[in-house]
This record gives structure tokens, C-alpha cells and sequence, in this order.
């Protein structure tokens, strides 16, 4: 099984002693590890950026829904441009979210290696251009991830109600939580497949953490910090997890029963 989903040889359990509390806490834990220590700097471009993009993304969808709502805005300028407004301000929003990961997955993979030296001593090494390149590809992955997650949401929304946007939030949570542990993961070398096994096998903490980085995405300011500050926390959680796995004693092996025919 670890070889066929691209993780180490030996086998992976659930630890329920890191389960859906600390899960669920691990994102805002990694931002407090994060101003606790001296690792502010690490924050300056992913906040300029962030703030650019939440600029830019505003005026893409801004320009997109004036052309869409023209002739509603020409007609009745009171609603249309309540209208205007609404779709302007969820459109950037929705473009925010689905870009910021890619955008910031070079700084967030730096900064979660970062934490994973000071807390260990020690973290995989990966060659500057590899990591870059991978991490890169990987907020591809996400950026589709992210897509499918919108595009079902919306789609059930329309059909279903309430019952699609819970859908699309638990799309979205799940998203959150492939890519905040991916930064700890591929580090190690676990393949795109291992990475959805690592989370399958750890329900609890999965949940936990996509329930956890939803909530700081939804707190207005911190969302410019809070792809970073998810990453670190889940850098953390996985250490925390990889801790408790090693104290783990082994499995008994199994007793040998012996040959009644042969004795018979």
C-alpha cells in the first residue's frame, strides 16, 4: 500500500491522539507560531501580493459584470447597480481564493520548510529549482481542485439549495486540507495519489483542519495571511502526528496457532 501511493515503506495509521480538535485549531495555531516567533518577513511579500491580487481580482470581476449587467444597470440604475455591487464583490472573492494558493505556494512551501527546521532541528532537503518547480505544479493541482470545488457548489446550489453550498463548503474545506498538508508531504517525496491516502486515513484531522482554515479564510483581514499561517499549521499538526506515530508501540505479530491436523 505506502509503496503504491508513494510514501515511505512503513505503514500509515490513523492517530486519533491528532484528531479533529487539533486539526481543527492547526491553522490558527500556525499563526501564532508565526508572530511568536521571528519569522514576520516571511510574511511581507505574500501580503503584498495578496493585497494585489485582492485589487486586481476586484477589477476583473468588476469589468465582467458591468459588460453582464449593462442593460439591467441602464434600465433600472438603483437595482442594477445593487447588483452590480453584489456579483463585483462575490466574483472578486470567489477569484481571490481560487488564486491566492497558486500565487503564494513558492512563499507558503518556503515558510512551512522554515518552521519544520526550527521545531526538528532538521527538514527534507529539496533543491531550490525542484521545489520551486513542484510547488508550482502542485498549486496547479490545487487551482483545478479549487475550480471543482466552485463549479459543484454552484451547480448544486442552484439545483439543490442550502444542501449544494454545504456540499461546496465541504468541497472546499477538503481542498484546504490537500493543500496545506501537501507542503509537509511533498517534502518527503509522497506522490499526488499518497497525499489524498495521507488524508483518506486521517479523517478526524482532515475534517478538523478543513473546518479550521475555512473559518480563518472566512475572518475578513486575515485572509490576506491565512494561506500561509494554514501551512505552518499543518506543518505543525503533521510533525505533532509523526511524533505520536514513532512513540506508537508496534503491533503485536500475530499468534501462532498451532496445526491441529498435523497433530491429530
Amino acid at each position: 500500500m505506502g509503496k503504491l501511493w508513494g510514501f515511505p515503506s512503513k505503514s500509515w495509521v490513523t492517530i486519533t491522539a491528532v484528531g479533529f480538535f487539533r486539526g481543527f485549531l492547526a491553522p490558527f495555531r500556525g499563526g501564532l507560531y508565526v508572530l511568536k516567533h521571528p519569522l514576520k518577513r516571511f510574511l511581507v511579500v505574500p501580503l503584498l501580493l495578496s493585497a494585489a491580487l485582492a485589487v486586481a481580482t476586484m477589477i476583473a470581476a468588476r469589468r465582467y459584470w458591468s459588460q453582464e449587467l449593462a442593460g439591467m444597470v441602464s434600465s433600472t440604475p438603483v437595482l442594477g447597480g445593487f447588483f452590480l455591487g453584489i456579483m463585483t464583490v462575490v466574483g472578486g472573492v470567489v477569484l481571490f481564493l481560487i488564486a491566492q494558493p497558486l500565487l503564494l505556494s513558492v512563499f507558503s512551501d518556503q515558510l512551512s520548510e522554515r518552521v519544520e527546521r526550527d521545531v526538528l532541528g532538521q527538514a527534507p532537503m529539496v533543491p531550490f529549482l525542484t521545489s520551486t518547480g513542484r510547488a508550482l505544479v502542485h498549486g496547479l493541482l490545487k487551482l483545478v481542485l479549487y475550480g471543482i470545488a466552485l463549479v459543484v457548489g454552484l451547480g448544486l446550489t442552484a439545483v439543490t439549495g442550502g444542501l449544494g453550498t454545504m456540499i461546496g463548503l465541504a468541497l472546499g474545506g477538503l481542498s484546504l486540507a490537500y493543500d496545506g498538508f501537501d507542503y509537509p508531504l511533498a517534502r518527503r517525496g509522497v506522490s499526488f495519489g499518497g497525499k489524498w491516502a495521507f488524508l483518506a486515513s486521517h479523517p478526524a484531522l482532515t475534517i478538523g483542519y478543513g473546518m479550521g482554515a475555512t473559518v480563518l479564510y472566512l475572518i475578513p483581514l486575515a485572509v490576506f495571511v491565512a494561506s500561509p499561517f494554514a501551512a505552518v499549521g499543518a506543518t505543525l499538526a503533521y510533525i505533532d502526528l509523526e511524533k505520536v506515530e514513532k512513540a506508537a508501540p508496534a503491533p503485536a505479530p500475530p499468534e501462532k496457532r498451532p496445526n491441529v491436523a498435523a497433530n491429530s
